[in-house]
């Protein structure tokens, strides 16, 4: 089976750019804490934390997309991740499959917006504000989970019942990242010309880099 892996290029470019969207309106979200990538970290424990690395980065799009405006099923999407926040539950592929979906959909928004310069109002502004360093930080989760997920994936054999959401983790994630990588800088430029304060998610940004 084949890793990917994600270069140092690559995550720098992530942090110069800093993105984030907010978790408003999620309460109870799962701690965004570095997660376990000793030896001694059981498999469930990764999964687990991929998981709800996956699910704050969900989230984190979702606030941006609601910020920037024009995001047709906000409510429902809304809706639905806070029915999927339960931390500490079981994994599923299903879960990890309907972020992905989600995040896709606020992606749209996301780049959208991007490219037509959509202006903003103060409101979206102090929201934008907060989203981006949520984004920060769940980017950073995702990257530091991932890597110990490919360390478990290379003995599939171990993960038991938490094989499949694990392999569609290990497929799924660098795609999101180098995709993330790629509109960071046009959003970071877009948001900072559009009068955002960006000094929290860039001071977030450069604490995750030390």
């Amino acid at each position: 089976m084949k890793i990917i892996t994600m270069s140092a290029p690559l995550f720098a470019l992530l942090f110069a750019a800093g993105i984030a969207p907010a978790h408003a309106g999620f309460p109870g979200m799962p701690s965004l804490g570095a997660p376990a990538a000793s030896s001694g970290a059981s498999a469930a424990e990764v999964v687990k934390n991929t998981r709800n690395a996956l699910f704050s980065f969900t989230v984190a799009k979702v606030g941006l997309a609601e910020a920037l405006g024009g995001y047709n099923t906000l409510a429902a999407d809304q809706k639905l991740l806070e029915g999927m926040k339960n931390g500490d539950a079981a994994v599923t592929k299903e879960q990890m499959q309907t972020y992905v979906s989600i995040g896709s959909s606020a992606n749209v928004v996301i780049e959208a917006k991007a490219a037509e310069n959509a202006k903003l109002d103060a409101g979206n502004k102090s929201k934008a504000a907060r989203s981006m360093v949520d984004y920060v930080k769940a980017l950073g989760s995702v990257r530091k989970t991932l890597a110990s997920l490919q360390g478990l994936a290379k003995n599939p054999m171990a993960l038991g019942s938490d094989t499949g959401s694990a392999m569609f983790a290990v497929k799924e994630l660098p795609s999101l990242l180098s995709g993330g990588a790629s509109t960071t800088a046009t959003l970071f430029k877009y948001l900072g010309a559009n009068g955002v304060d960006l000094s929290e998610a860039k001071a977030t940004a450069n604490s995750m880099e030390k």
